[in-house]
C-alpha cells in the first residue's frame, strides 16, 4: 500500500496525527504533491485550522486549476473564513469544470440555499435531478426548502426504498429519508407517520453515539466544583486590581450561549445588521484550540487546568483566540461567537475575556426539546437523537446556567426567544445597551438578505419573525415519553 492510500485511509478513519505525519512525509520528497497537498489541506481542515486550509487549497487550485474538487475543497475553507464572494466563485469554477459532477451541484444548491438564493438553490437541484433522478440527499434538500411538499410518485419511489428492509441505503441516508417523510407527513397533519419517522431518524443517529448524557454528568460537576464562588471571586480581584493594565481589545467577542434550536441564529442575525457588530459563526475554538492550550500549559485538562493558569497564559490564551477571530472580520469593533454550547465554558470567558459580552438566550423548554428531537444534526451526541437525553441534557443544561448566574450575574446577559420575537425593538434596545450600543433600525430588516446562514434555521429564518412556531409538539401531544411532559 502506498503511503498516500495509506494516509487517505487514516484521514477517512478520523486518524488526523497520523495521517499529517504521511502527508508531510510526502511533501519532503515532492513539494508539490498535489495529493498530498490535498490531503494536508483537509487535515488542516478538520483541525479547525481554517487560514492554514485556505492557504494550502490555494497553492493546490494554482498547480493544478482544472481538478474540481480542489477547487470544492477551497470553497469549504472560504466559507469557515467568511469569504462567501469567494466560496462562490470557486463553487462555480468547480462546475464549470466539470458541470455534470452531482457533489459540485450539490454543494452549490446547498450554498444557495444557504445565502437565501433559493431560485438559483433550485435551478442546480433541477439540474441536478435531471442527471441522477434517484439522488436522496438533493430530494431531502427540496423537501427542506418546501420544493417538495407533497408525498407525489416521485417521494413514493423514495419511501418504498426505505421500507424495503433489503435496500442498499446507508444509515445516513436512511436518517436524512426519515426527516424528510416526517416533515411531508407533517406538512399533511398525518401526525402519526411523521411522529414514526422523527423517531426512526433519532434512533438510527442513536447508533452512532458512543457515550450518553450520564457520563457527562461528572464533567459538568466538576465544572462547576473547579469555578466555585472562591475562584470566581479570585479571578475578579486579579482583574479589578491589573484593571489599569488589562488593555480593552480592538475587537470585542460577543457570546451567543444556551440550548440549540433557542433563537441563537434569530439573534445573531439581528444583531449584525448592526453597523458595528460581525459574526463568525459557530465557532469550536474554545472547546478546541483553547481547551487544547489549556492541557498544554498546565498538563491538565478543562476544566481543572484552568485553576493552574498564570495571568500571561491567559493574556495568550485569550490573544490566540482574538487573532483568529480578527482574521475572520478585520474591520469588526464586536464579533459574535454563536456556539451554543459555550455556556460550558462561561467561567474561562470571564478568565480571558474580562471585556467580552456573554448573552444567554433560553427558550420555552418542551419548544426546545420537541425542536431538538425533530432537526438533524450532523454530530453524533447523545442529547440530539433522544427525548429521554435531551431531557436529561436540559436539567443538566440548567444546573450549569443556574451556577453561573449565581458566580457571574452581572457577567451575563439574559434574554428569552419570546421576548425577541414579541417585542424585538424593546428587547435590542436593551440588550445593545448591554454591549454600549445604541439601537439600529437595520436590526428588524435581517430576512430580506442574502446574508449567509448555515444553521438549521436557514430557510425558517428567511421569513423574519414569527411568534406561530411555539408549541409545535402539541399534535404530538399523545406520542410523547412522560419525561418530555414533565418539563417545565
Amino acid at each position: 500500500m502506498s503511503l498516500i492510500v495509506q494516509a487517505n485511509l487514516l484521514l477517512k478513519q478520523n486518524k488526523i496525527k497520523q495521517a499529517e505525519s504521511l502527508y508531510r512525509q510526502l511533501l519532503t520528497q515532492n513539494p508539490n504533491n498535489i495529493d498530498a497537498l490535498w490531503g494536508l489541506g483537509k487535515v488542516a481542515l478538520a483541525l479547525d485550522s481554517y487560514q492554514p486550509s485556505y492557504d494550502i487549497f490555494k497553492r493546490c487550485v494554482q498547480l493544478v486549476a482544472n481538478a474540481s474538487p480542489l477547487w470544492l475543497s477551497l470553497a469549504q475553507s472560504c466559507q469557515k473564513l467568511q469569504r462567501f464572494e469567494e466560496a462562490e466563485q470557486a463553487l462555480l469554477t468547480a462546475y464549470e469544470i466539470k458541470k455534470d459532477s452531482i457533489t459540485t451541484l450539490l454543494s452549490l444548491a446547498i450554498f444557495y440555499c444557504q445565502s437565501n438564493q433559493l431560485v438559483k438553490a433550485k435551478k442546480y437541484l433541477d439540474v441536478l435531478f435531471s442527471i441522477a433522478p434517484n439522488n436522496i440527499r438533493a430530494f431531502c434538500l427540496k423537501v427542506r426548502i418546501n420544493v417538495q411538499v407533497i408525498l407525489d410518485d416521485h417521494a413514493q419511489n423514495f419511501l418504498d426504498k426505505l421500507a424495503d428492509k433489503t435496500n442498499d441505503l446507508t444509515q445516513k441516508e436512511q436518517v436524512l429519508l426519515h426527516y424528510a417523510f416526517a416533515q411531508l407527513y407533517q406538512q399533511s397533519s398525518n401526525y402519526k407517520q411523521a411522529f414514526y419517522h422523527f423517531t426512526q431518524a433519532n434512533k438510527l443517529q442513536a447508533l452512532q453515539v458512543s457515550f450518553s448524557v450520564d457520563d457527562m454528568e461528572n464533567y459538568f460537576s466538576q465544572l462547576m466544583k473547579v469555578f466555585s464562588s472562591t475562584f470566581i471571586n479570585k479571578i475578579k480581584q486579579e482583574q479589578a486590581v491589573n484593571l489599569s493594565q488589562i488593555k480593552k481589545p480592538l475587537l470585542t467577542p460577543i457570546f451567543i450561549v444556551g440550548q440549540p434550536r433557542s433563537g441563537s441564529t434569530l439573534l445573531e442575525q439581528m444583531l449584525i445588521s448592526h453597523t458595528d457588530i460581525n459574526s463568525a459563526g459557530e465557532l469550536p475554538f474554545l472547546a478546541g484550540d483553547i481547551a487544547q492550550g489549556v492541557w498544554q500549559l498546565t498538563k491538565q485538562e478543562f476544566p481543572h487546568g484552568c485553576a493552574h493558569l498564570t495571568v500571561k497564559q491567559r493574556e495568550s490564551l485569550a490573544h490566540h483566540y482574538l487573532t483568529n477571530m480578527q482574521a475572520l472580520a478585520p474591520k469588526a469593533k464586536f464579533i459574535i461567537d454563536k456556539m451554543p454550547a459555550n455556556y460550558q465554558s462561561i467561567g474561562l470567558i470571564k478568565m480571558l475575556f474580562p471585556y467580552a459580552k456573554v448573552i444567554h438566550i433560553s427558550r420555552a423548554v418542551k419548544d426546545v426539546s420537541w425542536s431538538i428531537f425533530t432537526n438533524h444534526f450532523d454530530a453524533p451526541e447523545p442529547y440530539f437523537c433522544s427525548l429521554s437525553e435531551i431531557v436529561l441534557y436540559h436539567k443538566n443544561y440548567q444546573q450549569v446556567m443556574s451556577h453561573w448566574q449565581q458566580v457571574l450575574p452581572e457577567f451575563i446577559y439574559n434574554i428569552s426567544y419570546e421576548s425577541l420575537v414579541a417585542s424585538p425593538k424593546e428587547s435590542l434596545t436593551k440588550l445593545l445597551g448591554f454591549c454600549s450600543l445604541s439601537y439600529q433600525e437595520e436590526c428588524l430588516s435581517f430576512e430580506h438578505k442574502s446574508r449567509h446562514i448555515d444553521t438549521l434555521s436557514d430557510i425558517q429564518l428567511r421569513n423574519g419573525l414569527k411568534n406561530n412556531i411555539a408549541k409545535a409538539w402539541l399534535p404530538y401531544q399523545k406520542y410523547l415519553p412522560a419525561c418530555f411532559n414533565e418539563l417545565c
